[in-house]
């Protein structure tokens, strides 16, 4: 009966030992390093630390989700901004609650259409972006007077870098142009016709596009406008579109050629600025696009209204504008603008 009573307390220690064991193994695992299944964690709102950790355990970063918080809440981590967050290869709780205490490497931006490439610098600059000048510079060459990518950076939602290459972001951008451009119903056969008849080339459908996207306020306009345009540009009459003027003078106003702080209306002494954008003083289309467009107004340039309007003004009373085949009908829809 002695020696049984041994073997129990034997056997009982064994089993106590090796359950405390199983527990110290647990413990230590809940803790270590796993290979993270992807490099970047997207959170798409603010979050708890708790919500957090779920999300993190449902996609196989975390073994234990109370470690996570655990080890967020020593740092003084209780909410978690919205963005991309870079991971390394492997990470435990605790590397990964250092992570999401830093700023988002990645943030999702966008680009309303009809933006130039200065107003997209800037968004980026106030999101934190490190290389928004350089990409500024880029887009705005120092002793060029034609941008050669303005009207190619497609206005859109996009989750980019902050510590991304200025190259980078531009070719990011581009890259969604040239997807949204590849699959536009282009028809060389078929394409708008200008000056003499001569059809346009898919770099005018462009610039068209750009002016479009920067004269409609209205988006059943735009194939009305694009066709007034294409009329115009048959006749060889000068464009003469606003938006081509405030394109000038936001180039002249950055270059500093022009005062900080002007009014936002434009002033007859604009209409005549020195640039082969204003389409006041030259004839035909710009050299370039004076904004990116959207695939709307792509669409617009692409397939225009035809229609025996030459003139449009805008009424802002309506927030729309008044067509006229003449230049008298042309008068009268100014003073029924201005009412």
């Amino acid at each position: 009966m002695k020696g049984f009573l041994v073997f129990l307390i034997v056997v009982s220690s064994a089993g106590f030992g090796g359950w405390k064991f199983l527990q110290a193994r647990e413990h230590r695992q809940k803790w270590e390093a796993i290979v993270m299944p992807e490099r970047v964690a997207r959170v798409r709102q603010p979050m708890t630390i708790e919500k957090l950790a779920d999300l993190l355990q449902r996609t196989r970063k975390l073994r234990d989700r109370d470690a996570f918080v655990q080890s967020a809440r020593e740092i003084g981590l209780k909410t978690v901004a919205s963005g991309g967050y870079s991971l390394p290869k492997t990470a435990g709780p605790r590397e990964l609650a250092r992570v999401f205490k830093q700023t988002p490497d990645y943030a999702k931006i966008t680009f309303p259409e009809g933006w130039t490439g200065a107003k997209m610098a800037a968004r980026l600059a106030a999101n934190g972006f490190v290389h928004a000048d350089e990409f500024r510079a880029l887009v705005y060459p120092a002793g060029k007077t034609v941008s050669p990518w303005e009207g190619r950076l497609f206005p859109d939602t996009y989750d980019l870098p902050r510590h991304g290459s200025a190259s980078e972001i531009l070719a990011t951008l581009n890259r969604r142009f040239e997807e949204v451009r590849k699959g536009l119903p282009v028809s060389r056969s078929r394409m708008p016709k200008g000056a003499g008849g001569k059809a346009l080339t898919q770099n005018e459908i462009v610039i068209l596009a750009s002016l479009v996207e920067g004269e409609a306020r209205e988006a059943g306009e735009r194939p009305l406008i694009a066709g007034v345009l294409l009329n115009r540009l048959q006749k060889k009459m000068r464009l003469q579109c606003d938006a081509s003027v405030q394109y000038v003078r936001d180039l002249k106003t950055a270059q500093g050629q022009l005062p900080q702080g002007r009014r936002e209306k434009l002033t007859l002494k604009d209409l005549w600025l020195e640039s082969p954008y204003n389409t006041y003083r030259n004839v035909g289309l710009p050299p370039a696009p004076i904004c990116n467009p959207g695939k709307s107004s792509l669409l617009a340039a692409l397939q225009p209204r035809p229609s025996k309007y030459f003139f449009y003004v805008m009424a802002p009373k309506q927030n729309r504008h008044l067509f006229s085949e003449t230049f008298a009908g042309h008068q009268k829809n100014r003073v029924l603008a201005a009412q």
